[in-house]
């Protein structure tokens, strides 16, 4: 039986309420591991910039599709994907997670001004963790 996106968010909203951190499932043909971030982690390892930003209410969030390592830089790189107070567009890469081998892209939901990056380099991250807020354009 195929997993639906929807579902794994659902799972991941349920986990997070009850305080499970992570739960993996495997059946023949299919293996499902969701790490949720509770929060604890994310407030310990804001970057200055993020506790000195205002708070916008209008924020938008790129959140991490997957869990895995969170990388400001691609490793071949020193030059981090965003800083705060860059410009970026709707689409662009602001980050990445590392699973295993593989580096998943974290990209900006929409165009706007970097306002902090949130998850710490080298910081465990789940699905839906906040990666970097963007202050959308106006």
């Amino acid at each position: 039986m195929p997993i639906e996106i929807t579902d794994i968010a659902r799972l991941a909203q349920i986990l997070a309420k009850s305080g499970v951190d992570t739960i993996e499932i495997e059946e023949p043909g299919l293996t499902l591991k969701i790490v949720v971030d509770t929060g604890i982690r994310i407030a310990t390892s804001a970057t200055p910039a993020a506790t000195d930003a205002p708070i916008n209410d209008h924020s938008i969030v790129a959140k991490a599709d997957v869990a895995g390592h969170f990388l400001a830089a691609h490793p071949w790189q020193d030059k981090p994907f965003v800083v705060p107070g860059q410009r970026i567009e709707a689409g662009a890469i602001v980050g990445l997670v590392k699973v295993g081998l593989l580096y998943a892209p974290v990209v900006a939901p929409a165009a706007g001004t970097v306002d902090a990056v949130i998850a710490e380099t080298g910081a465990m991250v789940g699905y839906g963790t906040p990666i970097v807020r963007i202050r959308p354009l106006n």
